[in-house]
């Protein structure tokens, strides 16, 4: 339990008027999903309310047991936001089937004190609890782990979660490895399902013991959350690679300003990921970054954000989908072309609407036709800082080309206007965002971003799925606090686990079941996420040519699901075989 004792005693020295406390979940209440739906990520949007009046200055922060809330970590605990009658309110998603136990909490939420150990006030025990619904059981247990070696054997010492406590796992060893020398090993059901596994390999080659730590300096465990990959010369995969692996790499490009109104032209630099020329069927989510002068090394006068490191390193883990990033130079016009047209800097006007029609119009057709990229809101992103966090917010809300936006440290003392008309006056629904702040930047800014925060929740986003609000401890407004926090950014706005999964495809492999006779003829078949699923029919099946496309499932969001599919007889050939096909879906 947490909280205890010592935390009654404090809040007696608060002096607080009322609290009240109780088992105030329901599920999904108020968040715009129809009641018990798990979220694309297995997880259960969990409404939390309670009631209780804690000053001004202070706001009330839900913290558990789980990963999700925290971890029983102060820092890591997910704000609620304050409505009428001092009840504290707020969905929060959460792995689907957890047994949660969670306090409430009071923190002083300003700049200088939100990093502070001594900043919180904990509920009164005893601990509250809640039993998470469960999917059905899944059709894989915990996770299937690939791995090429040299060794003679190998094992896997590992941890799941939050947990503290590691595990030791032998390899087995199912086949050989690309060259002679080299074996395939195969482990399963490590770990749980979704939840975050740190693992090292380790075994022995010539009578010696040997670790494989990663390639990435300073961090010396992996980390992913896939369920089903491969561990290849130091990078995660969830697909089966080359052999051999091709680097990222960054080529620049001039682009010519031609929709009126004209703003400047400018160089953009386009990076793209490992196995970009050997995977050449293969097409990539796109995310724009702004100050593209101080994206990848060396950066600018002002510092680096070193992006192409950090998607580097995501995308090895398996935290990142391998995605294609897109960082367009600024100007002298800077500081007017990401200002919303609503708001004026020194007297002049905005000109966001310009920079994102020159965006839209002139950088994208360039990139999709000189790059495999894919398209739609849900594969193209937008990241900035500063005033580029405004130009990020002001693409997201004034467009629906990006669906998801990264408004990091934003100037919102530069847009009061915009604030209220877009942001408080209408709803933002439908994005995905990250946001973030230091706690040594301006607090009316920190304290705005708050605001904004409490505004999203408000209209529907739902921290851990839909929204993910970080804080810097000590970080300044500069290039290189956003270094530290544009990894995670990037790896939530891409979240590894959207894309499809080939290598849990192969594990699992296709069935097409028949759920009864008669005409149309009912059949089901399980589905992974993001795959396309073609029901095929053969008259005979001696021809392969023979087979043809008759249906098609829907693409789930759900990282697994059972589908049906109700087929006409008379009207795709009549009587014959069935096949179900996945396919990986294309630009």
């Amino acid at each position: 339990m947490k909280g205890g004792r010592q935390a009654m005693n404090r809040s007696k020295s608060w002096g607080w008027r009322s609290m009240r406390f109780g088992l105030a979940i329901a599920l999904l209440a108020g968040t715009g999903l129809p009641s018990w739906a798990f979220t694309a990520d297995e997880k259960v949007a969990v409404a939390f309310s309670t009631n209780w009046d804690v000053g001004i200055g202070r706001e009330v922060f839900v913290v558990g047991n789980h990963t999700d809330l925290g971890d029983w970590n102060p820092l890591r605990a997910r704000k609620l936001r304050w409505t009428s009658g001092n009840v504290w309110t707020g969905a929060v998603a959460v792995t689907a089937g957890s047994h949660l136990e969670y306090k409430y909490i009071v923190r002083t939420n300003a700049g200088a004190a939100y990093c502070a150990a001594e900043n919180v006030v904990w509920m009164p025990d005893p601990n509250l609890a809640a039993n998470l619904p469960a999917r059905d059981d899944p059709p894989y247990s915990g996770k299937t782990i690939y791995y090429y070696s040299a060794w003679t054997n190998a094992f896997l010492l590992h941890r799941t979660g939050g947990s503290e406590t590691w595990t030791d796992t032998p390899m087995l060893r199912v086949g050989p490895g690309r060259h002679a020398g080299e074996y395939l090993y195969r482990v399963d059901g490590i770990g749980t399902s979704g939840d975050l596994l740190t693992f090292v390999p380790h075994g022995f080659f010539n009578g010696e013991e040997a670790w494989d730590n990663t390639p990435v300096p300073g961090v010396l465990d992996y980390y992913t959350r896939l369920d089903a990959f491969l561990l290849q010369d130091g990078h995660v995969y969830g697909y089966w690679p080359p052999a051999n692996r091709t680097d990222s790499s960054i080529n620049s490009h001039f682009i010519v300003s031609s929709y009126t109104p004209q703003i400047p032209s400018r160089n953009i630099r386009v990076y793209t990921p490992r196995n970009y020329t050997l995977n050449t069927n293969k097409h990539y989510p796109v995310l724009y970054l702004h100050d593209g002068q101080n994206t990848f090394r060396p950066g600018g006068i002002y510092g680096c954000w070193y992006a192409e490191d950090a998607a580097d390193h995501m995308i090895s883990f398996g935290m990142m989908r391998e995605s294609i990033l897109v960082a367009i130079d600024n100007t002298d016009e800077r500081l007017r072309e990401y200002l919303a047209p609503t708001d004026s800097y020194q007297s002049n006007s905005g000109t966001a609407d310009r920079y994102l029609a020159f965006v839209v119009h002139d950088v994208m057709p360039f990139v999709n036709a000189s790059y495999r990229t894919l398209t739609g809101p849900e594969n193209t992103g937008v990241l900035g800082s500063s005033f580029g966090g405004v130009a990020s917010l002001y693409f997201g809300m004034a467009s629906n080309v990006f669906g998801r936006i990264g408004p990091m440290s934003t100037s919102f003392w530069a847009i009061p206007n915009y604030l209220a008309q877009r942001i408080d006056g209408q709803d933002t629904s439908g994005l995905r965002i990250y946001t973030d702040y230091g706690t040594m930047e301006s607090e009316p800014n920190y304290q705005a971003m708050w605001s904004v925060y409490d505004k999203f929740m408000a209209d529907g986003y739902v921290p851990n799925d839909s929204l993910r609000i970080e804080v810097g401890c000590g970080h300044e407004h500069s290039e290189w606090a956003w270094a530290l926090r544009v990894p995670d950014a990037m790896a939530f706005l891409f979240n590894a686990r959207e894309e499809p999964n080939e290598i849990l495809l192969r594990e699992l492999p296709l069935r097409l079941e028949a759920a009864g006779d008669g005409d149309p003829a009912a059949m089901s078949y399980l589905a992974l996420k993001g795959w396309n699923y073609v029901l095929q029919r053969a008259g005979m099946i001696r021809d392969p040519t023979d087979w043809a496309p008759v249906a098609t499932g829907r693409l789930d969001a759900l990282m697994w699901s059972v589908q049906d599919l109700s087929i006409p007889l008379s009207s795709s050939g009549g009587h014959g075989y069935f096949r179900i096909q996945a396919q990986f879906p294309g630009p």
